[in-house]
């Protein structure tokens, strides 16, 4: 008996020792060996990012064709294609505020000025924004808000039915709606009207002169002397949308509405590139088409404005205006 006790204790004892001996075995694998799994995060990442790191060359290479996207499609925006009209009402990718300024000959001109882009804050202002890049050229610290508020004249139209007809306020005199929201535009009267007063409020010195109705070769004969020009044609020149009729309160003028009407300040031509350059409220600082540009001149009433200094004025000008006298004979 006391035999058959001995033998379970002995074995007993050694099943327990075997068991101890297991988990060590196991217990000491496990902290020897750590799987991915269990690698900390940040462990893992550097681990990853370790065996096959970028080259320099490689490097180098993926900005090159970033760089190289960029300025296709800084190209491609600038320089709408003749045949890609139907591609012209989507807004510029790349917005071109600024250009290096270059030599012209004979046949071209650029005037460098500050862009002025109308957005966010007036969606459909501008108008008024273009006039603010005119004035700070001239010298002005203007600023787009503060022209809308509180030069630009606005009315809602003031409309009324006559006779059959809807009578509504000029939009060559206001800007019908509100450029801070929604509203139609306007043309040269009521730009004029806002630059004439911002002058007079913030010491004069300059002339706003209405050339509206004036041939394109006027507005290039401006550029030649060193004027720009505020005008308007259409948004990407696209073709204009008739929208509306109504007729002038003031003066039953019958007055015809287009969609896509655009305003900016005409900065430069290139004439053996058929090509002018537009400081555009929109899309930056842009080129078109001349022969396209001219189209849309023409049917948005061939409407602009220049500004010419006081001092020496006439002097700066004289040859612009006898030139401008001429080519409008010319065109009657």
């Amino acid at each position: 008996m006391n035999e058959l006790i001995f033998r379970v204790i002995i074995l007993t004892v050694s099943v327990i020792i075997l068991a101890a001996v297991i988990i060590l075995l196991l217990t000491g694998n496990k902290e020897g060996v750590q799987t991915s799994a269990e690698m900390p995060l940040s462990e893992s990442l550097t681990a990853e990012e370790t065996e096959a790191p970028l080259s320099e060359t490689e490097s180098v290479t993926l900005s090159e064709a970033a760089s190289t996207v960029a300025e296709s499609e800084a190209s491609e925006t600038a320089v709408p294609d003749e045949a890609a009209e139907a591609s012209e009402t989507s807004s510029s990718r790349t917005i071109i505020t600024s250009r290096v300024r270059k030599e012209y000959d004979n046949n071209s001109v650029y005037i460098d000025m500050e862009n002025i882009l109308q957005l966010p804050e007036l969606p459909v202002g501008c108008e008024i924004t273009a006039l603010t890049i005119l004035l700070r050229h001239c010298g002005f610290d203007a600023e787009k808000t503060d022209l809308a508020k509180n030069y630009l004249p606005i009315s809602w139209g003031n409309a009324h039915e006559e006779d059959g007809k809807m009578y509504k306020d000029s939009f060559f005199d206001y800007f019908i709606g509100d450029p801070f929201g929604r509203g139609y535009g306007c043309f040269s009267g009521a730009i004029e009207k806002a630059a004439n007063a911002y002058i007079s409020d913030h010491g004069g010195g300059y002339t706003v002169k209405n050339i509206s109705g004036a041939h394109p070769d006027v507005l290039y004969d401006y550029l030649a002397e060193g004027v720009p020009v505020l005008c308007w044609a259409t948004d990407g020149m696209i073709e204009p949308e008739y929208y509306e009729t109504w007729y002038d309160n003031e003066t039953g003028e019958k007055l015809d509405w287009y969609l896509n009407e655009h305003c900016f300040v005409l900065a430069g031509f290139n004439m053996s590139a058929d090509l002018v350059t537009l400081n555009d409220p929109m899309k930056g600082i842009i080129d078109y088409n001349i022969n396209k540009f001219e189209t849309r001149y023409d049917q948005m009433y061939r409407q602009a404005i220049v500004i010419l200094p006081d001092e020496n004025g006439e002097a700066e000008t004289e040859t612009a205006t006898a030139l401008s006298e001429e080519s409008t004979a010319e065109a009657e």
